[in-house]
């Protein structure tokens, strides 16, 4: 079974040094992954919805839907300021962001509201280090 993403999250993030950090983001290189950090750490990528966090029913437990996200993250263009997103009226943009909470794990679902939080608790150098590529056009 696949580990969700917001147990890797979770699991580098306790991680205190940068090394281990590093070596966790290669560990659990994926698209995937890369897309959870580069969505909830980019700091030119604005998220087009409220501040607030929305109101939502997150599944039960037990709902076996922790690779679920893995297949939602594609939906992520949708909900940032990209040609995809823009072309959202605001009102479907945020029932499309509800659906996607309400389809997923609910750590997942909390990990999603991080990201569009900018909450996420990795170091940047970590991600420098792991993934050179994906912030190569972040001026941090």
């Amino acid at each position: 079974m696949q580990k969700a993403l917001a147990e890797i999250v979770d699991e580098i993030e306790n991680q205190k040094s940068r090394n281990k950090q590093t070596e966790l983001l290669k560990k659990y290189s994926s698209k995937e992954l890369k897309a959870v950090i580069g969505y909830g750490m980019d700091p030119d990528l604005k998220w087009l919805l409220p501040e607030t966090d929305p109101p939502y029913v997150p599944l039960k437990d037990g709902s076996d839907q922790e690779g679920r996200f893995y297949t939602e993250t594609g939906k992520l263009i949708y909900f940032v300021n990209s040609p995809e997103g823009n072309n959202v009226r605001p009102v479907r943009r945020e029932q499309l962001f509800i659906q996607v909470l309400e389809s997923i794990d609910p750590r997942d679902a909390k990990l999603l509201l991080r990201m569009k939080n900018k909450k996420l608790k990795i170091k940047m150098d970590a991600v420098k280090e792991a993934f050179p590529n994906l912030v190569k056009d972040w001026n941090i």
